[in-house]
């Protein structure tokens, strides 16, 4: 049977959701049904399942016999409906039950997914108001403290345009004070590096406080030592000292950092040439090794060599290009639910990860290693 849950896991998800404050009445049990399953291509074959549900029984009975008549039912060909009850009740229930949750999520393969949309005259709870609580989190908790803005505006100053003979060709950002990093796409040469030009503070002024788009510039020294401090064609790098860098607030240590599928990460770009932006939507990473990280975060023509940022705004990869998933066409089975999860299906975004980067320096280039701040202090 597909999806199908030991005694164990189908324990851990019948005692979450029997414990569950809202699944202490029947509106409140159906309303977690409704709201998890319904919209979805196949809920009408759900519905058909729960018929069965006698609603009025004690919490644990009836959370068991929705786990048992769920189980196998997808509400999307391969999106099981018990991942969907899964992801509804985890920010519900208890600390304890929300890591068992979340466990359990993660070696079922159950990740995070945006809910169906669902007709307008059907989305309503329509549960009493005294049945209804003022706030909650939905699905993934988004929250997130102010110093997170003011560490994306700091951190966004050490990310500069990248330009060649004067004309824009990719981003980079200072790990170092003087000490820029890009893709060897962009820069792999010291015949590029000595025209190359990293342009800062290129940002598209607020216009409701009537800012002025404000520019400088640090020229990659030329002159007495060598401005191509270090390239790779196969990680896609290169290091290079710039002369007349203006300081700033904070730089981009590089620090060995893990990842995994489902983590989230930010990218701050020159997307096209044009002025600063940054992706911070639509984020997920879809994987991770001590080689890449593949993402589904939004880049352009341009972002080539920006850095990949985790949520404290560290440097955990350089980005360089996207990648196609080749099984797409070779089996033209991928399962998806529409056309944004077929576009997910066939391509992501791609990095360095820092850690490759870093395994590369010790061992090829450690005299330029030990002018980077690599350990955390």
């Amino acid at each position: 049977m597909p999806n199908a849950l030991s005694y164990r896991d189908r324990a851990i998800l019948q005692n979450a959701l029997s414990d569950t404050a809202q699944f202490a009445t029947v509106r409140g049990r159906q309303a977690i049904v409704r709201n998890a399953l319904a919209g979805y291509p196949l809920s009408g074959e759900i519905d058909k399942a729960l018929r069965w549900v006698d609603w009025e029984g004690s919490s644990f009975v009836v959370a068991d016999d929705l786990l048992r008549l769920l189980e196998g039912h997808e509400a999307a060909p391969g999106l099981a409906a018990l991942a969907l009850i899964a992801q509804a009740i985890e920010p519900m229930a208890g600390v304890a039950h929300r890591e068992r949750i979340a466990d359990l999520r993660r070696r079922m393969g159950w990740g995070a997914v945006d809910p169906a949309s669902l007709p307008a005259e059907s989305w309503r709870d329509q549960r009493p108001a005294a049945e209804v609580a003022q706030e909650r989190i939905i699905g993934e908790n988004t929250l997130k403290p102010m110093y997170y803005l003011r560490r994306a505006l700091v951190a966004a100053d050490a990310v500069v345009r990248v330009d060649l003979s004067g004309q824009p060709m990719g981003t980079g950002f200072l790990v170092a004070p003087d000490i820029m990093m890009t893709n060897h796409h962009v820069i792999g040469n010291e015949e590029q590096a000595r025209c190359a030009r990293a342009v800062f503070f290129l940002e598209v002024p607020d216009p409701e406080n009537n800012g002025e788009l404000t520019r400088k510039e640090a020229l990659a020294s030329a002159a007495l030592e060598k401005s191509l401090r270090y390239t790779n064609k196969q990680l896609d790098v290169s290091l290079l000292r710039l002369e007349n860098s203006p300081r700033l607030q904070r730089y981009f240590p590089l620090r060995p950092a893990e990842m995994k599928q489902n983590d989230r990460v930010v990218i701050i770009q020159h997307p096209g040439g044009y002025p600063k932006q940054i992706s911070l939507q639509n984020n997920l990473v879809a994987h991770a090794d001590a080689r890449i990280v593949q993402y589904y975060t939004s880049t352009k023509a341009g972002s080539s060599g920006s850095p990949v940022l985790d949520d404290n705004f560290a440097v955990i990869a350089i980005h360089h290009g996207w990648v196609h998933n080749q099984a797409w066409d070779s089996t033209g089975q991928v399962r998806v639910t529409g056309p944004k999860e077929i576009e997910d299906s066939q391509y992501r975004n791609e990095g360095t990860s820092v850690i490759a980067l870093l395994e590369d320096l010790e061992k090829t280039a450690p005299d330029l290693l030990s002018e980077l701040t690599v350990l955390p202090g």
